[in-house]
């Protein structure tokens, strides 16, 4: 049994081939077998998952099975409601082919060249800092968290141990978060598009806008935290790593004629942005690294990282295949109503339903519970929330505040990749960046509500 779960990316695979035959062949009978599958995806993934990630699909699937009993659907309709998050697992699946390809061509070092500058004072060097991790961490995602970590620990080592990880954690969890505002491969992003309907290019200068405000005001805060702070002059002579211009040149190139493959799959194509982007990975990936001919490399990196990652996809599938269950046994159940109605009596009160929307990720996100189903939970009501705003201001909404919970996510892989790396308790972390989470959220709001003078 052991070494048949060696080959379990054959068969999710498989289910994930049949997704796409659905997205060109709506086919309800087809639709049904995907689900039966992703039914026997979330039996082989339930054992294999984290603690945390069972005992929250284990509530999920306790919670759709009372909202099913509760409604008039029938049983040979549960398929189907176990069927609706293929998509974004399939998404997730791809992912290791674009950090492959970056690793590939070693633009992993550009991080070490950007951020090794010669700057003694942290105030200078946090926004610099922070500035390369959002322009970087939209392709290398969770690695360039953890290259900048190490890179930093090792800059700052004869800094004050306090400072020197209140100077860590801040600039590469903040940083990451502002780049996942904009960035296509982003989970939360694609999901609150998916469930507005969206184009992503009328999405993507407000949340570039947003990001932009976002690293001006950290970095203003970060320059007056440490105002008074520097790298002892001794340290400071070590040689910054060259920065190769050539490769930072092919970066942002490469980043924009993503960005133009995606925009080109949904508008000219018409293809929902989710579906683009999943598409358009390992196509792009491969001429990438044909390229700058480390096609050899891409392989050599991509194919056995990408078998490991869809071999233990099994807290995604758990928790994913459990919440699409669960959300499509509320839209059947008259409960929906109990759900509604707080949204309902603040009708008429936008930002009064904004608050409660931050405040429900934020708080849900503090007891353990992942934002992605937080927002399934809010996709749930779509038709009820694209009824108090415009697609446009309520994908800014829901993925704002969604993001914003990263940083101060207890149990998120990106705080705890830093509590390890830094020795801290996960829950210090949580403390440090609660002031920035709140104010992410308000700063999304805004612009959200400076989005309802547009639509």
């Amino acid at each position: 049994m052991r070494h048949m779960l060696n080959y379990l990316y054959i068969f999710y695979s498989f289910v994930f081939i049949l997704n796409i035959i659905h997205v060109f062949w709506q086919n309800t009978v087809l639709f049904t077998i995907i689900g039966i599958l992703g039914m026997m995806m979330t039996v082989i993934s339930f054992p294999r998952s984290d603690r945390v990630f069972k005992i929250l699909g284990a509530v999920l699937l306790g919670a759709g099975v009372f909202f099913f009993i509760s409604s008039e659907a029938a049983v040979k309709d549960i398929p189907l409601f176990f069927a609706g998050n293929i998509s974004i697992l399939f998404l997730i699946s791809m992912l290791p082919w674009m950090n492959s390809v970056v690793k590939a061509g070693r633009y992993n070092r550009l991080l070490q060249s950007l951020i090794g500058s010669n700057h003694r004072e942290l105030g200078v060097l946090y926004a610099r800092s922070e500035v390369t991790m959002v322009s970087l961490a939209a392709f290398l995602n969770l690695s360039s968290a953890t290259i900048s970590q190490d890179l930093l620990k090792e800059k700052l080592k004869q800094v004050k141990t306090s400072v020197r990880n209140n100077f860590i954690l801040m600039v590469t969890l903040r940083g990451y978060s502002l780049a996942l505002l904009w960035s296509p491969l982003e989970i939360l992003l694609a999901t609150s598009i998916f469930i507005t309907g969206v184009n992503y290019l009328q999405v993507l200068p407000w949340m570039l806008g947003l990001s932009i405000i976002g690293i001006t005001l950290d970095s203003l805060f970060a320059k007056i935290l440490f105002r008074n702070e520097s790298i002892p002059e001794d340290d400071v002579g070590s040689k910054a790593p060259v920065l190769d211009k050539q490769k930072l040149t092919q970066f942002i190139v490469a980043l924009v004629m993503f960005l133009s493959v995606v925009v080109f799959l949904g508008n000219v194509i018409h293809l929902d942005f989710l579906f683009s982007v999943t598409i358009a990975i390992f196509p792009f990936a491969f001429l990438w690294a044909l390229f700058v001919k480390r096609k050899r490399s891409f392989i050599n990196i991509g194919w056995p990282t990408w078998k490991w990652k869809t071999n233990r996809l099994d807290n995604f599938i758990v928790l994913l295949l459990s919440l699409s269950f669960l959300t499509e046994s509320l839209n059947e159940s008259p409960y929906l109503s109990y759900l509604q109605d707080p949204l309902m009596s603040l009708e008429g009160s936008p930002l009064l339903i904004m608050l409660f929307i931050q405040a429900t990720f934020l708080i849900l996100t503090l007891l353990g519970v992942h934002p992605i189903a937080t927002m399934g939970i809010f996709g749930g009501v779509r038709e009820l929330l694209t009824g108090s705003f415009p697609p446009v201001t309520l994908t800014i909404l829901l993925s704002a505040c969604a993001i914003a919970t990263v940083p101060s996510a207890p149990y998120g892989l990106i705080v705890t990749i830093t509590s390890v790396a830094l020795r801290m308790n996960p829950y210090q972390i949580v403390l440090r960046n609660l002031p920035y989470t709140i104010a992410f959220g308000f700063l999304g709001i805004g612009v959200a509500l400076l989005s309802l003078l547009f639509y």
